[in-house]
């Protein structure tokens, strides 16, 4: 006879008159303690009473103390069964429908009296788990206990924020409902708990290991960039770029609310607030931005200094000579700053475009041909699968799509369509040669701003290329957009190269090295490589001149002089500039980081620079993507979203390592 029917012989109409507590309950305990009901209400709440004696014992506001205490003294078997209940796993189904009977015997269906005390009884049912199912949850106040309530937790964190879901989705009774089926143990995090605690908890564990990340880096390149949402709300966005083990990372510093005028001296204070939380004030090398005023003044290497009117300068030649360490000045000098190559190269196409009336004036009959199509449900049927690109007037490249859809259509099939926009043939051919014309500047555009790949090597290669095919070009209906398209190319782009950082990321990519030089330009760019890589190992001179020969000693009269003869850094450095350089180029769809990585051992210096140089990101595409994902998170219906709350989703989501 087992303890429980041992115990309960004498009382078994206690039992049958005692109801569980109502609310949801996770102690065992409650398995031999109910409440009496009076109408359907449960008397006296705070005094259970014990299914084994009949005895009521204290037991406010649902604490099993005095319970465990009562059972342990007069019930010592029950006391010991509840430990063992205590320790079932609660994972397994068929563990958890024991666990659910011996908590609740009043559930069971009973049976009746047999005379055969082996075979079963076929009116007992097995019952699967229902509303009782609730009282077999995993533990989780103050915390989570269960591993498997942490795991499911953190994947529905995961779940909502990378799928840009709404907040309100732990609320959603389907989510609830097959997750429930899935996992009946589990606990639904409420939104509160969502927002509150696993969100920042989340954002907190991104940014740490974003620091571990970056901390182990001696360069980073930034782009920086600002964003308006629907509701005219304006965020400051900024993004990492880096080198680390010779992979490349690209990561989102932040994108937080920007509050007051778009000042270059609020720019900066923002810009400081965030350098200072991942502590990379003295490792940024780099800035990509817009062309904007404020953003060039913001990051100016050295603003206009404003003279006070009535002052005069009565101080000596000597007065403004004072002793300077240049390295804890040079800390605080911004880091070089480039406009992103990308827009500027739009401007060009643009511009280009804009001058020209008769292609323009093309452009916008084709729009209206494209419009027409979309609001005619029976030119849509025409074009049985053909479909047109809509064009955009601010993005060039939109409309080169436009002229490629339309070129795609048969001539027969346009003709269905009884467009009050017709084109001529001579039309068509005008239309062929604009896009021979655009698509270099098309393959440039979508080489320079790929994600996850090096990008700021391409920028002077692609700038001569361009010059080269617009150079070649001819256009036999109009030949001035190929002019306009040579003036633009010089008037804008020509500055990129003289930028010493895409110079260097040139020559460190093993696909290009010193081949788009050209004329004396070969020489000056290997001094400058190897003047990089003597700067970079100051003390290689003093290893290089330990030599078996004794120098000899000089009259005092020539003792000013110092040896010049010997290996040296400058000797170190040439050594490895030639061997790297007189190596062949790699093949175009070869990763630069990979050839580096090899060659480490070999090269250490210049690997060094490379991984500085080749982090550089051509334009700003990536803080541009920062604000896609903004814009898909800010929906019309999701526009009163907190700006905290906000920032930590895009954060977890662009950090994110499966996306």
């Amino acid at each position: 006879m087992s303890a429980w029917s041992e115990e309960t012989e004498g009382a078994s109409d206690v039992i049958e008159e005692l109801h569980p507590p109502q609310k949801r309950i996770l102690s065992a305990v409650w398995t031999y303690f109910g409440f009496r009901k009076r109408d359907g209400v449960i008397v006296k709440s705070d005094s259970p009473i014990c299914r084994a004696c009949g005895k009521a014992v204290p037991a406010k506001t649902g604490n099993t103390s005095n319970l465990r205490h009562h059972l342990r003294k007069h019930h010592p078997s029950l006391y010991a069964a509840m430990l063992n209940v205590s320790q079932m796993s609660r994972g397994h189904w068929l563990e958890g429908l024991q666990f659910k009977r011996m908590k609740h015997p009043e559930l069971l269906v009973k049976s009746e009296p047999s005379d055969d005390p082996v075979t079963p009884n076929p009116s007992v049912t097995d019952t699967s788990p229902t509303e009782s199912e609730a009282s077999s949850k995993w533990v989780v106040v103050p915390v989570p206990m269960d591993t498997r309530q942490v795991a499911l937790t953190d994947s529905i964190v995961t779940y909502i924020v990378n799928g840009l879901l709404p907040l309100s989705t732990v609320e959603n009774k389907d989510f609830i409902a097959v997750l429930q089926l899935a996992e009946p143990f589990f606990t639904m995090p409420s939104r509160r708990d969502l927002t509150q605690n696993l969100i920042p908890q989340r954002t907190v564990a991104v940014k740490l290991n974003l620091i571990n990340l970056i901390e182990s880096t001696s360069d980073i390149c930034l782009t920086v960039d600002l964003w308006s949402n629907r509701s005219m709300r304006s965020f400051f966005g900024m993004t990492g770029h880096f080198i680390s083990n010779f992979t490349l990372q690209n990561v989102m510093l932040s994108c937080q609310r920007f509050r007051g005028r778009h000042s270059a001296d609020n720019i900066c204070g923002v810009y400081e607030d965030i350098l200072s939380t991942y502590d990379i004030k003295n490792k940024v090398s780099f800035i990509v931005t817009d062309s904007a005023s404020n953003m060039i003044k913001a990051f100016n290497l050295f603003p206009p200094i404003t003279v006070v009117d009535g002052e005069e300068e009565e101080q000596d030649d000597t007065s403004d000579l004072h002793v300077v360490n240049i390295d804890e000045e040079m800390m605080y000098f911004p880091p070089e700053r480039s406009p992103c190559f990308v827009y500027t190269l739009q401007l060009v196409v643009r511009d280009a475009l804009d001058q020209v009336g008769s292609v323009k004036n093309l452009l916008g009959k084709i729009q209206k041909l494209v419009s027409f199509c979309y609001k005619s449900t029976l030119a849509f049927e025409i074009l049985g699968d053909y479909r047109l690109h809509p064009g955009n007037v601010a993005r060039w490249n939109s409309q080169l799509k436009m002229l490629k859809s339309v070129l795609n259509i048969p001539s027969d099939v346009l003709g269905q369509l009884e467009c009050p926009v017709q084109l001529s043939p001579t039309e068509f051919k005008i239309i062929q040669e604009l896009c021979v014309v655009l698509e270099p500047f098309e393959e440039v555009t979508d080489r320079c701003q790929a994600d996850k790949v090096v990008t700021s090597s391409l920028v002077i290669p692609c700038v001569r290329g361009l010059r080269h095919a617009v150079r070649n070009m001819k256009m036999t209906g109009n030949n001035n957009l190929v002019s306009i398209l040579q003036s633009l190319v010089e008037k804008h782009l020509a500055k990129f190269e003289e930028i010493q950082c895409f110079q260097m990321a040139s020559i460190l990519d093993p696909r290009f090295k010193l081949d788009w030089c050209i004329g004396e330009e070969v020489t000056t760019m290997k001094d400058l490589l190897m003047g990089k890589v003597e700067c970079l190992s100051p003390k290689l001179s003093a290893g290089y001149n330990d030599y078996s020969g004794q120098p000899k000693k000089r009259p005092k009269l020539f003792s000013y002089m110092e040896s010049q003869s010997g290996p040296s850094a400058v000797a170190k450095a040439s050594h490895d500039v030639i061997v790297y350089l007189s190596q062949p180029c790699l093949a175009e769809d070869v990763d630069p980081l990979a050839y580096w990585k090899g060659n480490q051992t070999s090269f250490p210096e210049l690997a060094r620079l490379a991984c500085k140089y080749l982090a550089i990101p051509a334009s700003s595409a990536p803080v541009e993507r920062i604000f896609s994902a903004a814009g898909n998170i800010f929906r019309p219906e999701r526009s009163n979203l907190n700006d905290k709350t906000f920032e930590d989703l895009l954060l977890i989501k662009c950090n994110s390592t499966e996306t």
